[in-house]
């Protein structure tokens, strides 16, 4: 009997091996640069192997006069023997784990000289079959129990990284085998578990082609389809919500096809619409105020100035109202998307930062490089128009003006 295959119980003195220091930040980056050119290493030669089989394959093809794909089988099938794990239980190795559990439960160490003693092996030789049989019976019973691991957050994680990479692998195995492309999406169905929503494509085509084939306002955003997936599985996958769903997705198929027949200006205007309806949403929900409308003319005083936000990420060159920029659909669409994506939106400003922005609009302004703001206030004479930035940020209480 090899001395390899004997179980032995965990020792139980305590490990006194030191854990190793820390790695620094500098690292752990150069560890991962390391291990990203290894693996770019081994893709390529696996790439490679990968064009000498199927060359290989289409010259045994084209010789046997059979299928590429009988070939691929025979390859890659044939041993999948040499996974399968030996399940059965020696009655040898269960005794000793048995009596290795024993020495423990006397506070003793168990040793391989100890365990293959004449005592211990004539022991075995008089044990009776049914003895034998229960002996691999509570064996099993206690692997089993012991491979059974608390669910912590960090097994979680492992769990799913490991079942994900294996799925990637599946994946490529198909592509290989048969040549089927696909993609995979895994999200969570549990609100007490963390998880990003976790996407793989077996080809990086299908991102640019499913930016194009899916009709949605919204265009192929992973975050937003993961995210609609994510809070359909926790709500339970309800099929009444999932066919109210189909009913949209099918609606909005309808109005992208009707679309099509739209001439480019009217496409150009629709895009508008939704850019101002879209701003004024998101002024409305950082503000707080139901009632606030969106300027553009006098957009430094009555949105910067008043309510201490200022939009972001706007992609045209000039600031105007939406309804006055060029009607180009490449143009007006990328500025829809960077709404949608939230890379253009509206953020507060801090005191300091805005002082900073109001000051350096006035000096501007003073200077001529931009055209003074046009104020409908009435009753206001220019002197009083020309000091509406500072009037205003002594009312915030920001800038203290004193009188010299």
């Amino acid at each position: 009997m090899p001395l390899a295959s004997i179980l032995l119980p965990p020792s139980p003195l305590q490990n006194t091996v030191s854990k190793p220091a820390p790695r620094t930040q500098s690292q752990l980056k150069e560890k991962a640069k390391h291990n990203q050119i290894c693996q770019l290493e081994i893709n390529k030669a696996v790439e490679e192997w990968k064009k000498t089989t199927l060359t290989m394959v289409a010259n045994l093809s084209e010789r046997f006069g059979k299928k590429p794909h009988h070939f691929l089988d025979l390859f890659f099938q044939n041993g999948t023997h040499l996974v399968h794990k030996h399940s059965k239980v020696n009655a040898y190795n269960a005794f000793l784990h048995m009596k290795a559990e024993e020495l423990c439960d006397n506070s003793k160490t168990p040793t391989l000289a100890m365990l293959h003693s004449e005592e211990f092996k004539n022991e075995y030789n008089n044990l009776e079959v049914h003895e034998s049989e229960e002996i691999i019976a509570r064996h099993m019973e206690s692997g089993s129990a012991a491979s059974i691991k608390h669910a912590t957050a960090k097994g979680r994680v492992q769990d799913v990284a490991s079942t994900f990479k294996a799925m990637q692998q599946m994946m490529n195995g198909l592509n290989t085998c048969i040549g089927i492309e696909g993609f995979i999406c895994i999200v969570r169905n549990l609100p007490e578990y963390h998880m990003e929503p976790k996407w793989y494509f077996s080809n990086k085509a299908f991102m640019d082609y499913m930016k194009i084939g899916v009709p949605t306002q919204k265009g192929w955003d992973l975050g937003y389809i993961g995210t609609k997936l994510e809070a359909f599985t926790i709500a339970g996958c309800d099929m009444i919500c999932e066919a109210i769903t189909c009913s949209l997705l099918i609606l909005k198929l309808t109005c992208y096809i009707t679309d099509l027949h739209r001439t480019s200006k009217q496409q150009a205007d629709k895009i508008k619409r939704q850019i101002h309806k879209k701003i004024c949403v998101m002024l409305i929900e950082i503000t707080h105020n139901e009632s606030v409308q969106m300027h553009y003319i006098d957009y430094e005083e009555k949105i910067i100035q008043h309510f201490s936000v200022e939009l972001i990420g706007w992609t045209h060159k000039k600031f105007v109202n939406p309804s006055e920029l060029p009607t180009s659909l490449p143009s007006l669409q990328n500025l829809l998307n960077a709404i949608n994506t939230g890379s253009s939106k509206f953020v507060w400003l801090p005191p300091v930062q805005l002082v900073a922005h109001c000051q350096e609009c006035r000096a501007a302004i003073e200077n001529g490089l931009v055209p003074a703001l046009r104020h409908t206030t009435p009753g206001k004479t220019e002197a009083q128009r020309g000091n509406m930035w500072m009037i205003w940020i002594r009312k915030m209480g920001i800038l203290r003006m004193h009188r010299q």
